[in-house]
């Protein structure tokens, strides 16, 4: 058990500490991380963020009255995001911590609207694709949700309008819809899903996280993306990460909503208790002001015309690898991207291996088992960001001469993971060794445990992470 130094460490001692901690970690800097990171490449706004950053990261936004700054600067923050969703005069909306916390927020706020509007359903249902992200997931987990999950097109990747209003009961609290999802980054047809909700009074929400704030500026530049925001008299709530592509501190999103009579559903207010009057916003109580004054300052300092340049120079990267990869390897563009998302299949290749060669040439891009039970084959994720073009033409090579290493690598043996599965008398310990997972530290290679999550079912799979995690955290 580690205990607090009991003499203070020197700040030399501290960051060399820290820094032999990152030895393992990918560079967050450079654009050889295809997933988690948003980069603009603006080194000169980024230094800004982070001394707005620090200047407010002592004050608490737990209480407005004692530092009324955090006040302005979040109403200013969703004021300017909300007008690139074309707002409504009534049109609200809080900062938050990311795009959960944010969906957490609206699937609460819909779910007691509905028991305020509908009383009498035990068990609220929530309608969404299988392709809306796991925050829905997780929220119904958290809030006795039923979910009622729809498959997608497999060519298209977005829900059919007509499911979704096969799937509306008398329970239906919610509709999700995406703008652009996650997985494969198209948008669902969402006008369409929008007047449905309307003629069946069912709030509908647009997650537009990873995609939202970026299909704006791509509008501007003459792609064609139909209408998903405040547009749609249908759409109720709307959550927009500011942490992806605004390129704010991460810890930045903002949930918007058509009227504060929706938007009051999402608040809590306690004066039962013996202390100070509480009254939250969001889930947090205490939180710093840090994330908030870095994302003002971030969008300040790139600008309306900023963002418009960092998005020309994203959908030109986007196009460039929607050619060049198809030409150079036997995968597939799936769907048709819209916003700065790209995913990648194969009927040919072994994505898992691929994705563990690019590792070992100092890439990472990201798998997706998919879900056979859903007809979603397993692909590669790529999240397209401004400093991916710097070497756009070393990660076309990189690609290239991974699949062709790929090709000669022989197929995983599962036979006895699967044998100790079926024989029952392993525990999840022996399991996870077997897959290279367990308390001697972090996989070198996931292939093998990429292509369990894909034969596995959820319910198992799921209860191995827990038990997985369990073990790392102490």
């Amino acid at each position: 058990m580690r205990t607090i130094p009991e003499r203070p460490w020197t700040a030399e001692q501290i960051f060399e500490q820290l820094e032999r901690y990152r030895t393992k970690d990918m560079r967050a800097e450079g654009g050889r991380v295809w997933a988690y990171l948003y980069d603009s490449g603006l080194h000169h706004a980024e230094a800004v963020a982070r001394e707005a950053f620090m200047r407010f990261q002592a004050l608490n936004a737990l209480d407005f009255t004692v530092f009324p700054s955090l006040l302005r600067l979040e109403n200013e923050t969703v004021q300017m995001t909300a007008a690139r969703f074309h707002p409504g005069p009534d049109t609200v909306g809080n900062f938050t911590s990311g795009g959960t916390e944010s969906i957490m927020l609206a699937v609460k706020a819909a779910r007691d609207w509905f028991r305020d509007n509908r009383p009498g359903v035990a068990q609220p249902e929530m309608v969404i694709p299988v392709t809306a992200h796991a925050a829905f997931h997780k929220a119904a987990h958290w809030l006795g949700l039923r979910l009622r999950l729809l498959p997608v097109d497999p060519v298209t990747f977005t829900v059919d309008p007509a499911a979704v209003e096969a799937a509306i009961t008398p329970e239906t609290c919610l509709i999700v819809a995406s703008a652009v999802n996650y997985s494969h980054g198209v948008m669902d047809p969402i006008e369409d899903i929008g007047r449905l909700a309307e003629s069946h009074g069912v709030w509908l929400h647009v997650d537009a996280c990873i995609g939202g704030f970026l299909l704006y500026d791509f509008a501007r530049l003459g792609e064609s993306i139909p209408p998903f925001d405040f547009r749609i008299t249908g759409v109720t709530s709307l959550s927009v990460d500011l942490h992806k592509y605004a390129y704010a501190p991460k810890g930045a999103s903002v949930v918007l909503y058509r009227s504060m009579e929706f938007r009051k559903y999402q608040y809590f207010a306690c004066t039962r208790w013996s202390g100070y009057p509480v009254l939250n916003t969001t889930l947090q109580s205490t939180k710093s002001g840090g994330p908030l004054a870095g994302t003002w300052a971030m969008l300040h300092a790139i600008g309306d015309a900023g963002y418009l340049r960092l998005a020309e120079e994203i959908l030109r990267i986007r196009k460039t690898l929607e050619h060049e990869l198809p030409r150079v390897a036997d995968v597939k563009v799936l769907g048709q991207p819209q916003a700065g998302l790209l995913a990648l299949g194969s009927d040919t290749v072994d994505l898992f291996r691929l994705a563990d060669e690019m590792r070992r040439r100092g890439w990472y891009v990201q798998v997706q088992p998919g879900r056979p039970e859903y007809g979603l084959d397993p692909s590669l994720h790529l999240t397209v960001t401004p400093v991916n073009g710097e070497q756009l033409q070393a990660f076309i090579q990189d690609f290239q001469a991974s699949v062709e290493q790929t090709n000669t690598l022989p197929q995983p043996d599962l036979k006895g993971i699967l044998e100790q599965l079926s024989s029952g008398h392993q525990g999840p310990e022996a399991v996870l060794e077997a897959a290279g997972l367990g308390e001697r530290g972090l996989p070198q290679e996931m292939a093998t445990v990429n292509m369990l999550l894909r034969i596995l079912p959820p319910d198992l799979t799921e209860q191995l992470f827990i038990h997985l995690a369990n073990t790392w955290f102490r």
